[in-house]
C-alpha cells in the first residue's frame, strides 16, 4: 500500500469519527444490501419485464438520491415517486431516465412536468388537457401513465370504461400514452381472491387496448412480485422489498432479503432513580424498585412513534432496555438496570442488530400497532443518513 493510500485511509477514519461524534441519532443505510435486494427481485422476472424501483418518501427514508443510484446501476429502467416536487429533485441528478409521479397531478402543475420532463400518472380530463396544452407551447408532447382503478378506489378511470379514456387520449397528439397501470389493494395478504379479480379486470382493459402500442403495462407492487407472477406483465414496481422487509408475513420468499437500515442513538445520561418515582409526561410508569435508567436523545420529533410509549425496547450492549414511560419529542428513557458496564455514548440501536439481537422494523411496527412502510417514512431529516456498501 502507498502512503498517499494509508494517508487517504486514515483520512476516512478520522473524518467518520468526527461525523459520529457529532451525531446524536442517526440512520446507519446499507446500499449493498439494498444492491442484494434488487438483485434478489430482478431474479424472480422474466428477461422481458423492466422495473420501476419506487423511492418516493426519500426513498421510504433511505434516501432516494443513494438508492436510485444503485438501482439504476443495476439496470433499473425508471423511478418512481409521489409528488411533481421529488421528481424535480431526482431530475436535477438523473437527466434521462423515466420519472414516473404515482400520485394524481394538478393541472396548474402541468407546465412543471412538460419542464422537467416527468411523467404523471393520468385519470381525468382537466390533468390531460392541461398537459397537452403546456407541451404544445413547448413543441414537444407530453409523456403520461393512464391510471386504471380496480379497485382500489383512490385514483383512477373505472376499469369498465377505462379503455373508452385510453383511445380518446391516445388520438391526442400533444400526448405520449408512455404505459397504463393499476394498483393492487391485497397482494400481501392470505386471501388472494380480491387481487386475483383486480388483475383479471386489468387484463380485460388491457385486451380491450392491445392494439395500441404502449410501451409499459403494470399493477404488481411487492406483494404481486412475490406472490402473483402472472401480474408481472412487462414492468413491476417494488417499493418495501428493495429496502429488505415483506410487508407482510404472506408474502412468500421476502424472508431472503436484507434489511438496509439501522436506527441508533447514544445514551446521553444515567441516574439512579428510587422505588416510587414516576418517569415522563402523564407519569404514566411509576418504578417498583431503584432502578438504573439511561436516557436517549430521541424521540416522536426524529419519528420514532409515541405509542412505543411503556411497549417499546431498545438495545444496548446486546441487552433489551425497556422504554419507561412517554415518548417525548426529542428525549425516551429506557430500563438499564441489568445491563453491566453501561456508560454514556454507549450506542443503543432503535432498528437493527447489536450482538445476538435484532430490532427490526416489522417488530417495531407491531409494538406500535402500525406498518414498517410508517415507522421507515417517519424517520425525518434531523436523524443524518450515513451510507455504507457502496459499489
Amino acid at each position: 500500500m502507498t502512503l498517499k493510500k494509508q494517508d487517504s485511509k486514515k483520512a476516512n477514519r478520522k473524518e467518520s469519527s468526527y461525523t459520529y461524534r457529532l451525531l446524536k441519532t442517526w440512520a446507519e443505510i446499507n446500499l449493498g444490501a439494498v444492491r442484494f435486494n434488487i438483485k434478489n427481485i430482478q431474479k424472480k422476472l422474466g428477461k422481458d419485464i423492466d422495473l420501476m424501483a419506487i423511492v418516493k418518501c426519500n426513498a421510504y427514508g433511505h434516501g432516494a438520491i443513494e438508492v436510485s443510484r444503485q438501482a439504476l446501476d443495476l439496470g433499473v429502467k425508471a423511478l418512481g415517486v409521489s409528488s411533481l416536487y421529488e421528481g424535480i429533485e431526482l431530475r436535477d441528478v438523473f437527466k434521462d431516465v423515466p420519472i414516473i409521479v404515482l400520485s394524481s397531478g394538478m393541472s396548474g402543475q402541468a407546465e412543471e412536468f412538460i419542464e422537467y420532463n416527468l411523467s404523471p400518472v393520468v385519470c381525468s380530463w382537466e390533468m390531460t388537457n392541461a398537459l397537452a396544452d403546456a407541451a404544445r407551447k413547448r413543441g414537444t408532447r407530453a409523456n403520461v401513465h393512464i391510471k386504471v382503478d380496480t379497485g382500489m378506489g383512490r385514483i383512477g378511470v373505472w376499469h369498465e370504461r377505462a379503455d373508452e379514456f385510453i383511445r380518446q387520449v391516445y388520438k391526442m397528439p400533444d400526448i405520449e400514452i408512455e404505459g397504463v397501470c393499476s394498483h393492487f389493494a391485497t397482494s400481501d395478504e392470505q386471501n388472494l381472491d380480491f387481487a386475483r379479480k383486480q388483475f383479471d379486470w386489468f387484463n380485460r382493459c388491457l385486451e380491450k387496448i392491445k392494439d395500441l402500442p404502449i410501451r409499459f403495462k403494470h399493477i404488481s407492487n411487492t406483494g404481486a412480485i412475490f406472490n402473483l407472477p402472472e401480474a408481472h406483465l412487462n414492468m413491476v414496481r417494488p417499493g418495501l422489498s428493495i429496502y429488505g422487509v415483506s410487508p407482510s408475513e404472506y408474502v412468500k420468499g421476502a424472508e431472503k432479503l436484507r434489511p438496509a437500515l439501522s436506527l441508533k442513538t447514544k445514551i446521553a445520561f444515567l441516574k439512579s432513580i428510587p422505588k416510587g418515582r414516576t418517569l415522563s409526561y402523564a407519569r404514566t410508569y411509576k418504578t417498583k424498585k431503584q432502578m438504573k435508567v439511561a436516557t436517549l436523545p430521541v424521540g416522536y420529533g426524529d419519528g420514532y412513534p409515541l405509542s412505543l410509549s411503556n411497549k417499546g425496547y431498545v438495545l444496548i450492549r446486546g441487552k433489551k432496555a425497556q422504554i419507561l414511560g412517554a415518548v417525548t419529542m426529542d428525549q425516551i428513557m429506557v430500563d438499564v438496570t441489568g445491563i453491566k458496564d453501561v456508560k454514556t455514548e454507549d450506542v443503543a440501536v432503535l432498528i437493527g442488530k447489536q450482538g445476538n439481537e435484532e430490532i427490526t422494523a416489522t417488530e417495531v411496527a407491531r409494538i406500535a400497532g402500525t406498518v414498517p412502510y410508517e415507522i421507515f417514512t417517519s424517520i425525518n431529516k434531523r436523524v443524518q443518513r450515513i451510507y455504507s456498501g457502496r459499489d
